[in-house]
């Protein structure tokens, strides 16, 4: 049990679902409930099948191009560093465009499963196998589908400006995570042990 929160909590803080909140609610507005709703489904379906579509063709997308997992990490790392901070010094804006069901795109991709997700669910598989990152990945996006059903719920607790306050400290966790993640890259190049 112990390593599945190992796996879990990674993965929870790089969907940043609570930080999504306002985005959801500003990009669905519009929509009736029912649509909002089903935007919801949509956004986590599509996440989740793009996180396990990546695990299942990762190895052999880096066999084929002769990558190692700390090159990703380096990238994923420094993407995600620079996306943190975009979000940290500056105001949070919803994406343009007209979207009549804005769960495929942009929420589900690549608002949910992005660069940060990506890389570490990568991370963890090498980490803790794939059942472990499996089921992580399935509790996380349950939690997030929650709350994005939730979103009408949530914002009248939280506020527009309690969901910023938690997005930040969630940007500010993943800005370390990416750091984290350049570290343990270039420590692999060099051919140390990383310890989890």
């Amino acid at each position: 049990m112990e390593q599945f929160w190992h796996a879990f909590i990674p993965l929870f803080v790089a969907f940043d679902g609570v930080g999504l909140v306002p985005l959801f609610w500003a990009l669905t507005q519009r929509l009736d409930a029912t649509q909002r709703r089903q935007a919801a489904t949509e956004a986590a379906l599509t996440a989740l099948l793009v996180a396990i579509g990546f695990l299942l063709v990762s190895k052999f997308i880096f066999t084929l191009m002769g990558l190692k997992l700390e090159d990703v990490m380096v990238a994923g790392g420094a993407i995600l560093i620079v996306l943190c901070l975009r979000d940290l010094l500056f105001p949070e804006q919803p994406p343009e465009g007209t979207y009549t069901s804005p769960g495929v795109v942009p929420l589900g991709v690549p608002l949910l499963s992005g660069p940060a997700v990506l890389t570490t669910v990568l991370l963890v598989r090498d980490r803790y196998q794939w059942l472990m990152t499996l089921a992580a990945l399935i509790a996380n996006m349950a939690l997030v589908w929650v709350m994005l059903r939730s979103t009408e719920w949530l914002m009248r607790r939280l506020g527009r400006e309690g969901a910023q306050v938690v997005s930040k400290i969630s940007s500010l966790i993943l800005t370390a995570f990416g750091v984290m993640l350049i570290r343990h890259g270039v420590m692999g190049f060099m051919g140390k042990v990383v310890v989890p």
